[in-house]
């Protein structure tokens, strides 16, 4: 098949659709592959303003971090960023649930404070730092915040759309005091799913960013926010506006997440089968074996109305006592 009647099929799978789906790993960049729509991003989710607004932020894709502990391991943020004041982010989107999904949180936001550490040691501020004022800072720790997007509804969330995890005193919580023992270290966990606010209901900037994030896969139309900042992450992922090597570079991605879907709802429909097989083969052996014990319960009782001999009553306990093993 030569190339453009390639590129007409791949084109044909995006027909219909004004925006490529930015909750896949391709789109998903290009939506937030700019200083001034992931600040305003982060702004929002974090609800930062005036002063404490981030100004400027330095970032980059699929930033492979490496640690020997003690053997070499290998992770990748989607999103790596810092801020001018030296605040670190993780930010990840992910599309389904697996296996200890939230040990995985832990073990990356684990990996991003040691590297926000080691960078935080290298900084231009941190070496001007004279002896001795460094070895009083040998424990201290940058602030770090891991984010992620989540297209999946998670349980850990309570229901709502957006949740904030930290370190808490189990003590400070009984006595109604819920700060965190340390601000520095935090979670911001987006359960999409749970995100319903209608167009007209938004109010917060991240709301409008959760919105498109959200909509913009399968919407045709898309409200008007009055803020370009919004319409230059939708031009980015506008189907009509991509390059054609971009398109194909999205087409196998969600045709690689879509044989992934296919193939957990395959497992679980086979799971709940097997289960509900299993759950039957047992119900009938358990009979049995039921049946079997009350059988021998009740020879031993026609024995003993009888009035047979205690070696033959014994013998057809031992017999009845093998059995149910």
């Amino acid at each position: 098949m030569v190339k453009n009647e390639k590129m007409s099929e791949i084109r044909e799978f995006f027909s219909g659709h004004t925006y490529l789906d930015p909750t896949y790993d391709p789109a998903f960049k290009e939506f937030f592959g700019d200083e001034e729509t992931l600040k305003s991003f982060l702004n929002g989710l974090l609800h930062l303003e005036g002063d404490n607004r981030i100004r400027r932020l330095t970032f980059k894709f699929e930033e492979e971090i490496r640690f020997r502990t003690p053997y070499p391991k290998n992770l990748t943020f989607d999103i790596f960023a810092t801020s001018e004041n030296g605040r670190f982010f993780d930010i990840e989107m992910q599309k389904a649930n697996h296996a200890f999904f939230i040990d995985r949180a832990i073990l990356y936001n684990a990996f991003l404070t040691i590297r926000a550490k080691q960078e935080m040691e290298r900084s231009p501020e941190y070496m001007a730092l004279g002896f001795d004022e460094q070895r009083k800072r040998r424990y201290e720790l940058p602030d770090t915040v891991s984010i992620w997007i989540c297209n999946f509804d998670l349980p850990e969330t309570g229901g709502e759309a957006i949740d904030r995890w930290n370190v808490y005193s189990k003590n400070a919580l009984r006595r109604g005091n819920a700060g965190p023992v340390s601000p520095k270290n935090s979670y911001i966990i987006v359960n999409l799913p749970r995100f319903t606010k209608s167009a007209d209901k938004l109010e917060r900037p991240e709301e409008k960013w959760l919105y498109l994030l959200k909509n913009a896969g399968s919407s045709e139309a898309l409200p008007d926010f009055g803020h370009g900042i919004f319409d230059s992450a939708l031009e980015r992922i506008k189907v009509d506006y991509v390059k054609d090597d971009f398109l194909s570079v999205q087409e196998k991605a969600m045709i690689a997440q879509e044989e992934i879907d296919c193939r957990i709802a395959e497992g679980r429909i086979d799971a709940r089968k097997e289960g509900r097989e299993e759950g039957r083969a047992e119900g009938r052996k358990e009979g049995r074996a039921e049946g079997h014990k009350d059988g021998l319960a009740d020879g031993i009782s026609i024995f003993e109305s009888l009035g047979v001999s205690r070696e033959l009553l014994d013998k057809a306990r031992q017999i009845a006592a093998e059995k149910q093993k």
